[in-house]
């Protein structure tokens, strides 16, 4: 008689749990957007970010000041080069198709991220496209579908940027990387921290990401010397993003501004030295544990912990950031926890999700529940691989 063992490797949830899942995901999604709106519209599946940017390239194409445009919560907050190139888009392709291709481009993106991080990256038995889908659109708060509904470039850019990584895990070619990260980075400087993961999984690419980093400081002081008032514009609407309108976002940076605003009325520097010693302490960590790790391209626990570092140790984490760092962090929670009902721990977590914004009550504090979770997981797997003996020690040989 067979006789079913924890030894016995795990396999994704049946199709028909993860069908009914994800329909209940939509619709308690659904539900919740209908009564906080008050009933849906043709505006309520618009996305979001897409308005910002059409608003600010009509704005700037019209001699008008595009950082001055705003969308409740949310400004236009890129660097000049962003309005070049999409006022080049846009007279290519004219509003309305432009932007119609852009939104199939981020719906896209949003759905092969998960998918392309659960093949090439965390490479689990139980992680097959759809139940990796399911992680990433039931992820606390409902992070993947808010990411989804977002419409930020931003899922596109690491999209590419995790695509073009995959021949440097495989056979250490890199170009392809750096180029991707370079673009991005020159629209979002935060993308730049994902130079950590060649510096993490390979040999001899300092020299590399010196270079590409670079690059970017170049071409942002590029166009403040070239551009000085669009320039001046883009910092001014960072400023008003953040200490005006206190979009703070998850993160250490979330919790820490939200608290104080919450507590006195306002925030001081704390909040984002209390950031950056965090993260730089995360990162001094992650390179302390690399001399532990073995063959660190192909170590899938390592892998997920450096996709969770890469978004964690960001000065600004937002939905389109976290929903990566949550699909690793529940990677890990399996692994290192040893846990074998996978539907259970997706609903364990999930579900306090939807009571911590009224036992916070505070706008700015909202991601403070998926931040722990993330430190939580960044602790775990960093305990796990600390445990297991080094390659240095694997590699001396034994007495006879």
């Amino acid at each position: 008689m067979h006789v079913r063992t924890i030894t016995e490797p795990l396999r994704p949830p049946p199709s028909y749990l993860v069908a009914i899942f994800f329909a209940v995901v939509v619709c308690r999604y659904l539900y919740l957007h209908w009564s906080t709106n008050h009933g849906f519209s043709l505006q309520s599946f618009i996305l979001t970010n897409e308005a910002v940017y059409n608003d600010a390239l009509t704005d700037w194409l019209s001699g008008a000041d595009p950082y001055r445009t705003i969308h409740g919560a949310l400004r236009f907050v890129y660097p000049p080069v962003f309005l070049y190139v999409g006022g080049f888009l846009a007279r290519i392709m004219p509003d309305p198709s432009g932007w119609y291709l852009y939104a199939i481009v981020h719906v896209i993106s949003t759905l092969a991220l998960p998918v392309v991080l659960a093949r090439f990256y965390f490479c689990q038995t139980w992680l097959n496209a759809g139940f990796a889908l399911l992680i990433f659109f039931a992820e606390p708060r409902f992070t993947g579908i808010m990411a989804l509904a977002n419409g930020n470039i931003a899922s596109f850019l690491y999209l590419i940027a995790f695509l073009a990584m995959i021949p440097g895990l495989r056979s250490n070619r890199w170009s392809l990387f750096y180029a991707a990260v370079f673009v991005g980075a020159v629209i979002k400087l935060p993308l730049l921290l994902l130079l950590l993961l060649p510096l993490l999984t390979a040999t001899g690419q300092w020299r590399y990401c010196s270079v590409c980093a670079a690059a970017v400081a170049a071409a942002y002081g590029i166009q403040k010397i070239f551009m000085p008032g669009l320039y001046a514009g883009y910092q001014w609407s960072l400023v008003q993003q953040v200490k005006v309108i206190h979009h703070y976002g998850y993160g250490v940076l979330g919790i820490a501004a939200g608290l104080e605003l919450k507590l006195y009325g306002r925030v001081s520097m704390l909040p984002s030295l209390l950031t950056g010693l965090v993260s730089v302490l995360l990162i001094a960590a992650l390179f302390l544990l690399r001399r532990r790790v073995d063959e660190p391209a192909s170590n899938h626990l390592w892998l997920s912990l450096l996709v969770l570092s890469v978004i964690l140790t960001s000065p600004r984490i937002l939905n389109y950031d976290a929903d990566i760092a949550l699909l690793a962090a529940f990677v890990i929670f399996v692994n290192v926890l040893q846990i074998r009902r996978l539907l259970t721990l997706l609903v364990v977590l999930f579900v306090p999700s939807l009571f911590v914004p009224y036992l916070v009550n505070a706008q700015t504090l909202v991601g403070c529940y998926e931040t722990l979770l993330l430190l939580l997981a960044f602790a775990c797997a960093f305990i796990k691989l600390w445990r297991e003996p080094s390659f240095a020690t694997q590699d001396d040989p034994q007495p006879a």
